[in-house]
């Protein structure tokens, strides 16, 4: 399954899904943004598994969702591609024991050029 497309993301809060933003997915590239932050990165796939790697920059106050309220850092996302959804665990380059349970959603495919 292509996992290229548009698809808005989500992190388990304490509250339940919280949305982050959203992630366009396009030949290997990620590009991700929300009301806080835009990131950039890859992705890669191997049968049902996908890895995303993107460097994130807040634009105004961080979120803690990490622990800490770093302007940038490096994010990634290991999970599982099923029909529409992808249920993973993302967590700091830096710090891969602290994970946090994150749903990306297809919204839509990317329109043909």
């Amino acid at each position: 399954m292509s996992v290229e497309g548009i698809w808005t993301s989500e992190i388990l809060g304490l509250f339940g899904w919280e949305t982050t933003g959203i992630l366009i997915c396009e030949n290997g590239r990620a590009i991700d943004g929300g009301n806080h932050h835009y990131s950039v990165g890859s992705y890669e796939t191997s049968g049902d598994q996908i890895h995303i790697a993107l460097s994130v920059e807040y634009h105004s106050t961080p979120r803690t969702i990490f622990g800490a309220s770093d302007k940038t850092l490096k994010v990634e996302i290991n999970g599982t591609v099923e029909n529409d959804i992808i249920m993973g665990k993302a967590h700091r380059a830096d710090r891969p024991d602290q994970k946090v349970t994150c749903k990306l959603t297809r919204r839509m495919d990317l329109p043909a050029t």
